[in-house]
């Protein structure tokens, strides 16, 4: 069993907490009808929407598309991407000329400023016109896939207006994503004093052993949420971040899997336009022509070129995380997660293990 502290009570003091006032949507002529398990049909097509409308809170576009993470796994590419291919897709704006560029992309509301309120979180978004074309707010924190509890926040704040929610997930092979934490993350901002093969197998045994504290063995899912995601120092979160099955399990708890798409880094990479014509459906979007001609921005990648890992690094790394990809898997063939939108490979379930950890895979 997962864990969670989120229940039903819960979420009713987070609607209070974080101010939910009455929002409205600037409509087209007409509406697309509900689909199947939350999603909306439209042509052939059932996450799509031919009819968008904007979000509005606090007199600013609200962002309902989510690019939840995971961090390390081409998110800032796809950002990137989803901006400049998609003409109604609109970004935060940096409210002081002192804060840093990312700001653009990630506000971290739902993790670190929740108590803030809505206004707060939309305010740095543009204001709503009516008359103005339809848009739609993106937000793209890497850690909302990650940190326990901010799909439960989400779901709170989004009260009357869940359904206009769309999430995208993006995940590499996890061991991947370790070197290019290290690589951007751990070098630049914690000062690691420790080589990469060296942090990987004291990142290994520590976990290995705190797990054993709690409990827990390295292939349980609960290590997610667990104390041991917060060992000390937090080099170690480089871990837990590549633990995919309960943060989208948690994820489903929330939301239809109908709002959620999945995307690998390898098929984003080999297959850019397919991944970004799709998404576009996905999200409500009129697809555009010449869609599959596009390569990917690619931005950050040259943080994977600093170091690499030996032989026993790697393994070691790869045989951590065997069971929790073989986890992930099982989770995309239940039920609950039957109607996840994927690519470029679909349905969900025709993901494999093989798909995820190869570079040029699915």
């Amino acid at each position: 069993m997962l864990m969670s502290t989120y229940s039903s009570a819960v979420t009713v003091a987070l609607l209070a907490a974080v101010g939910v006032e009455r929002a409205h949507m600037l409509l087209s002529n007409d509406r697309a009808a509900p689909g199947r398990n939350g999603s909306v049909a439209s042509g052939n097509h059932p996450w799509a929407r031919h009819t968008p409308a904007t979000l509005c809170l606090h007199g600013h576009v609200a962002p309902t598309i989510l690019l939840l993470g995971a961090q390390k796994c081409g998110s800032t590419s796809l950002w990137s991407d989803l901006i400049k291919h998609n003409d109604g897709m609109v970004h935060a704006r940096p409210l002081l000329a002192s804060e840093p560029r990312y700001y653009a992309k990630e506000q971290h509301f739902f993790d670190l400023h929740f108590h803030k309120g809505m206004a707060f979180y939309v305010s740095r978004y543009p204001t709503c016109k009516r008359g103005a074309p339809a848009c739609y707010g993106i937000d793209a924190s890497p850690t909302y896939l990650r940190i326990p509890g901010t799909a439960a926040r989400v779901h709170a704040a989004y009260v009357g207006h869940r359904r206009a929610l769309r999430m995208i997930v993006i995940l590499r092979n996890p061991t991947d994503r370790v070197l290019s934490w290290y690589g951007h993350i751990g070098m630049k901002y914690l000062h690691v004093n420790v080589s990469l093969n060296e942090f990987a197998h004291l990142s290994v045994r520590e976990m290995r052993a705190c797990a054993a504290t709690h409990g827990l063995t390295a292939e349980s899912d609960e290590l997610w949420a667990s104390p041991c995601r917060e060992l000390h120092p937090p080099l170690y979160d480089a871990l837990t971040g590549g633990l995919y099955a309960p943060q989208i399990a948690e994820w489903l708890r929330w939301f239809p899997a109908s709002q959620i798409a999945l995307v690998t880094f390898g098929g984003y990479m080999n297959r850019t336009g397919k991944v970004l014509h799709d998404l576009t459906a996905f999200i409500g979007q009129r697809r555009r022509s010449g869609a599959l001609a596009i390569t990917a921005a690619r931005i950050n990648i040259r943080s994977t070129k600093r170091v690499s890992f030996n032989a026993t690094a790697h393994a070691a790394l790869t045989e951590f995380y065997r069971p929790h990809v073989d986890a992930l898997i099982a989770l995309l063939h239940r039920p609950v997660a039957e109607h996840m939108f994927s690519t470029p490979f679909s349905p969900v379930s025709a993901l494999t293990a093989h798909g995820l950890i190869n570079t040029n895979g699915a």
